[in-house]
């Protein structure tokens, strides 16, 4: 008799520990795919978070040579390229065309001479043929995103410079760029005068 209740409790043992051994392992499976999302989540590549490139977006330029007497409108070219991960920044063009939808930040840093003024917009998109110019008075105040004043003439003894930062949500190939306003693109020193960006979410 003793044997027969020494059998039944070694196998509910084993039974126990296969169903304790099954639930772990189902519980593991599900903290190992949570944690899989979260470094996808985060921007990372593969299904690990260690020993994988994480899929950053981001830039740094600076104008190559300094810039003067630009016209209404003229678009800015930071053409000195030191960083861009992800390629979506042209230093051709100057400007960011965005390889996702997210949330992006911007800032640039603009320095200016003795006399002059280099008056600068951050701008979402073209909106210069008529479609486009209608669509948008229709849906969006303007496609101004952020302002940066540099004014070197009013009594400045030193030379002049001014930053900007905004934050733009984006959608897949939107482009942002920096343009001058008016006539004010007097004078911007080249490697003092850069722009960057990088996605946030």
């Amino acid at each position: 008799m003793y044997i027969f209740q020494f059998l039944k409790l070694i196998l509910a043992s084993f039974l126990l520990s296969g169903a304790n051994a099954e639930a772990g392992t189902k519980d593991f499976l599900k903290k190992f795919i949570k944690y899989n999302d979260v470094c996808r989540g985060m921007g990372f590549k593969g299904d690990n978070c260690k020993g994988h490139e994480r899929a950053i977006i981001s830039f740094h330029a600076e104008i190559a040579n300094s810039l003067q007497n630009l016209g209404n409108n003229a678009v800015v070219v930071f053409g000195k390229v030191t960083e861009n991960s992800g390629s979506a920044y042209n230093g051709k063009t100057g400007k960011f065309t965005a390889p996702k939808d997210g949330i992006y930040l911007f800032t640039w840093t603009i320095l200016t001479t003795l006399g002059k003024k280099f008056v600068t917009n951050i701008v979402l998109n073209d909106m210069n043929n008529a479609l486009a110019q209608r669509w948008h008075r229709q849906h969006i105040t303007s496609n101004i995103m952020g302002y940066n004043h540099v004014d070197g003439k009013r009594g400045s003894q030193n030379f002049s410079t001014g930053s900007a930062t905004t934050i733009i949500k984006m959608k897949k190939n939107d482009k942002v760029w920096i343009r001058t306003r008016g006539k004010e693109g007097e004078y911007a020193y080249g490697n003092w005068s850069s722009f960057s960006g990088f996605k946030l979410s």
